[in-house]
């Protein structure tokens, strides 16, 4: 009876040794590591949404001597296609015309502000 006694004290002594360890080094990682993977996801969305709206304002600039448009809302003016005209965080992307040939598309971003490091950008 007493070595089956030791014996449970052990396993128990192993178990919570364990978990101390566990709850020690890796408390925020796995949490950490699914933001990271769901921002990654969102910033990857919104690399595909901008390459649609690129090739909607393309599209429109085939139909139009080149040109790009003034807004999106020229784009948009009797059409309904599908871009949509968010980004991944769901949040309004930024167009900017460059010249009469090139434009700019941009995001927010995770931090949700314009002109920060995190923005993600193309230009056309």
């Amino acid at each position: 009876m007493r070595g089956k006694g030791a014996l449970a004290i052990l396993i128990l002594a192993a178990v919570v040794i364990y978990f101390v360890y566990f709850m020690r080094t890796e408390r925020n990682a796995p949490v950490e590591e699914q933001v990271s993977r769901f921002n990654q996801t969102k910033a990857e969305l919104t690399s595909i949404n901008l390459e649609q709206v690129a090739r909607a304002i393309q599209e429109w600039m085939a139909d139009h001597e080149g040109r790009v448009p003034e807004s999106l809302n020229e784009l948009q003016a009797g059409r309904s296609y599908g871009p949509g005209l968010t980004d991944g965080w769901g949040r309004n992307i930024r167009y900017r015309k460059l010249s009469d040939t090139e434009f700019e598309l941009r995001s927010a971003g995770q931090d949700g502000r314009f002109d920060t490091e995190d923005d993600i950008v193309r230009s056309y």
